[in-house]
Parts: C-alpha cells; sequence; structure tokens
C-alpha cells in the first residue's frame, strides 16, 4: 500500500462511495484518520528546523488532540 495522507485516504473513498456510503465510511473509519492526522502531525515536527517551528506545531497538536505534547 502506498503512503498517502490522511485527506487523500477521505477524498479517495469520497470519489468511490455514494454519499450515504461516504457518510457510513467516515464514521466507521474515524479514529483510522485520527491517528493517520496524528501521525502526519509527529512526523511534520521531527522533520522542522527551528525552535518557532516546534512550538507552533506542537500548539496545534495539543489544541487539536488535547493530550500530551508532540514528544
Amino acid at each position: 500500500m502506498s503512503k498517502q495522507s490522511s485527506v487523500d485516504f477521505i477524498l479517495n473513498a469520497f470519489n468511490l462511495l455514494s454519499d450515504s456510503d461516504f457518510k457510513s465510511w467516515m464514521l466507521n473509519n474515524y479514529y483510522v484518520i485520527k491517528a493517520m492526522h496524528k501521525q502526519e502531525i509527529k512526523n511534520a515536527w521531527y522533520n522542522s528546523l527551528t525552535k518557532a517551528d516546534y512550538l507552533s506545531g506542537n500548539e496545534y497538536y495539543k489544541g487539536t488532540f488535547g493530550d500530551e505534547e508532540v514528544l
């Protein structure tokens, strides 16, 4: 399976499914998508180059997921 972002994962399903099937798919894949997005943020943080990047990314991460810091 190729590496894809959480947005690509959602849009692929959106393009392939009917409206009602997509709604069901979203509800059934909520935690998978959330985990993918969380990992994307962690990966972005690990690749950041400055303290400003860390602070900005960490603030978004905590605001989005409401748990521990990135590290």
